[in-house]
């Protein structure tokens, strides 16, 4: 499904990925691990968009995410992505939060977008909340917005950034469980995490980084038994 070839970035002449190659395949959680200054951070950005690789190739369901130096619209299309500080919009309510993106995508009125923002936010557990300012919400609440914000435009492909860094034992089990539902129903999820506990029980394999390298590509079975 997304297949990395020798993929290359330096910020000015400081290499932070060097020849990184994987295939993520269609259905799978993977989590990509390595400490601060591994090249994560830089990865995520390329695989949302937000950065162009220097050399190598990245392509999803074989076509080419950047080629001519633009970015091919499969990454918008296909790609839903968390970011760690959520990225809610903090001047509109929950509900519009939703909203808005998928009336701009597919053009739609606004009681048809919030409609649909509504049924995604009551599967979510998040109904008691849609005229809520994200900021009256918790943190494992604004992480569900945000995973929900992300889908309501139906990816194929979920890229979320260290989704339990500011989450208590309890909104960690309600995200992992969240997260596995949505791979059961077909999403393929990468994430981004030091919680080791976290991406031993949600990942089905494990892509280590070090130095911009990749050190370990394994299951994740075969990653934590060692």
């Amino acid at each position: 499904m997304i297949q990395i070839n020798n993929l290359s970035y330096a910020y000015t002449d400081t290499p932070v990925l060097k020849n990184v190659s994987f295939e993520i395949k269609e259905n799978e959680i993977v989590g990509l691990l390595g400490l601060s200054g591994s090249g994560k951070t830089t990865l995520l950005k390329i695989l949302s968009g937000l950065l162009q690789p220097d050399k190598g190739t990245y392509t999803i369901e074989s076509y080419l995410a950047y080629e001519k130096g633009k970015r091919n619209p499969i990454l918008v299309n296909d790609l839903g992505v968390v970011f760690q500080d959520y990225n809610l919009f903090m001047h509109m309510t929950v509900l519009d939060n939703l909203a808005l993106p998928y009336r701009l995508r597919y053009k739609t009125s606004k009681d048809e977008s919030k409609l649909v923002a509504l049924e995604l936010l009551e599967q979510f557990g998040l109904s008691e909340h849609i005229n809520k300012y994200p900021n009256e919400c918790s943190g494992g609440q604004q992480q569900r917005i945000a995973i929900a914000r992300a889908l309501i435009l139906n990816p194929r492909v979920l890229l979320i950034d260290e989704p339990t860094a500011a989450l208590d034992q309890e909104n960690t089990e309600i995200v992992t469980r969240l997260l596995k539902e949505l791979n059961k129903k077909g999403l393929t999820v990468v994430v981004i995490t030091h919680d080791l506990p976290f991406a031993q029980s949600i990942c089905q394999r494990v892509i280590e980084l070090k130095q911009g390298e990749i050190i370990r590509d394994t299951s994740a079975e075969n990653y934590f038994m060692t």
